[in-house]
């Protein structure tokens, strides 16, 4: 049972780096409706829009300014409590360039100041299992982004304790293992 399902109404979400939605595809069958969602790349936020009509998509760089503050307005102004966000992993992926210090790899910081700004209920952040094992640079020092996000985040937030799991143990045929945090706000009472 999901934890929101004792509420008996959907709750609205937020998708950061959604690319055309591949992440948020069943969210509606477990009542969570994403109604806001970020995208870099033109072609991508235009595929998105096609797939989710009814979600504000909000296309443009996370990293600048206005963008970012577009997206937790509109997060605010349509009451969400549930964040999915999926970085870019190529500078972590074993597919990409495994370079540990690719600024792309501290995309996750725009989704902590938006966890931090809006407070959600849930988050649920996904990446490349290397995401455990990467450093990015938090008030001059270097750590792993778990305990960045443990430094941002832990006073507000109880955190699953298994963060590896693989597809292939849910039905799909196929060995992938995911880096997998979920996030939930300590005054609600349960955890992910």
């Amino acid at each position: 049972m999901e934890p929101w399902a004792y509420e008996g109404t959907n709750m609205n979400g937020l998708s950061l780096f959604s690319n055309v939605g591949i992440a948020e595809t069943y969210l509606s069958e477990v009542g969570i409706d994403i109604v806001v969602a970020n995208e870099l790349l033109k072609e991508r936020a235009r595929f998105y829009s096609h797939l989710y009509p009814e979600c504000e998509m909000i296309q443009g760089d996370i990293t600048d300014n206005d963008t970012y503050h577009k997206i937790v307005e509109a997060a605010k102004s349509k009451n969400v409590e549930f964040i999915i966000a999926t970085p870019p992993c190529q500078g972590m992926s074993i597919a990409g360039e495994m370079n540990p210090y690719d600024e792309r790899n501290s995309l996750v910081k725009y989704a902590v100041d938006a966890i931090v700004d809006l407070l959600p209920k849930y988050v649920l952040i996904e990446n490349v299992v290397q995401m455990l094992e990467t450093p990015i640079q938090y008030n001059g020092t270097e750590m792993l982004i778990p305990q960045y996000l443990s430094a941002r985040l832990g006073n507000n937030y109880n955190f699953n304790n298994e963060q590896i799991i693989n597809a292939m143990d849910y039905g799909v045929p196929q060995q992938r293992k995911r880096a997998i945090i979920l996030l939930t706000r300590k005054d609600m009472p349960e955890v992910w």
